[in-house]
């Protein structure tokens, strides 16, 4: 006959195998987005570099896998769920916008900035474009292709709430932006300075279109869980303490600044 005692210890035992299973830490990204994340990218990429040593900085750091899954769509709801514990790299909503009533605010705990994205307009070189104001974009039509971090919603964006006046179009493909700019279908494409040199580059447009040097606004990318994920505070706030560790050491400027090599010299060919 098993006794009491042995029942309890191997009860003690199976509890502990399944604190230490859910301990392990589970990353989802995707890829097609250097030099950001990206499988075939060194390191997979510098949000996921970062991102990883910020966890192995944290304090009392804990195991961690990543899971990549490229259906984009599908990640914010494997967060909801819990299938999966924290998802990279999004863009956080204008929470505290009284006009901006989003779910992600609601349903999502977000880090601190991983890294911020300048966001430029792309204009004709042929094309007198002057944009010192947000006023100067009335009346004006932009492109900006549909963002998988931001799920194509353009209110994540400060300036379509300023200037009412701008005409939007959302392609899903950015090269379509770039196509309706040199067609004369819009005024300018509003880009990530990364998305929007890789896309001339490709499509041989560099001495076509040139981007304007004031920028259009900035947008940070952040870590996300779910606000009821049992361990969303403790989780987040040691992410969060070892990524200022990573920014206070130096690493993170070395880790940021060896992609930005990586990424220019393979534009530049």
């Amino acid at each position: 006959m098993i006794s009491v005692r042995l029942l309890f210890v191997c009860a003690i035992m199976a509890l502990g195998q399944g604190v230490a299973l859910r301990a392990e830490v589970s990353l989802l990204t995707g890829s097609g987005h250097p030099p950001f994340t990206d499988a075939a990218w060194p390191q997979r990429g510098m949000i996921t570099e970062l991102i990883e040593t910020a966890f192995t900085e944290s304090p009392e750091p804990e195991p961690f896998r990543l899971i990549w899954r490229d259906d984009w769509d599908r990640h914010l709801d494997l967060i909801r769920n819990q299938t999966v514990d924290m998802a990279f790299p999004w863009f956080q909503p204008l929470c505290d916008a009284p006009q901006i009533n989003d779910p992600h605010c609601v349903d999502f705990h977000f880090s601190d900035p991983v890294i911020d994205l300048v966001i430029l307009l792309f204009v004709r070189a042929d094309n007198e474009f002057a944009f010192t104001d947000d006023a100067d974009l009335a009346g004006r039509i932009l492109c900006r292709p549909t963002d998988v971090f931001t799920q194509g919603r353009a209110e994540h964006d400060q300036l379509w709430h300023k200037i009412e006046s701008v005409t939007l179009k959302q392609p899903a493909d950015p090269a379509a932006c770039f196509d309706m700019l040199m067609s004369g279908d819009v005024d300018a494409v509003a880009v990530n300075e990364f998305l929007g040199v890789r896309q001339l580059f490709e499509a041989q447009l560099t001495e076509d279109v040139v981007p304007l040097s004031r920028p259009l606004s900035t947008q940070s990318l952040h870590v996300v869980i779910s606000k009821t994920h049992w361990r969303g505070t403790s989780l987040m706030y040691r992410f969060n303490a070892g990524l200022a560790k990573l920014r206070e050491s130096g690493a993170y400027a070395e880790i940021v600044s060896r992609h930005l090599a990586t990424y220019w010299a393979r534009l530049k060919g």
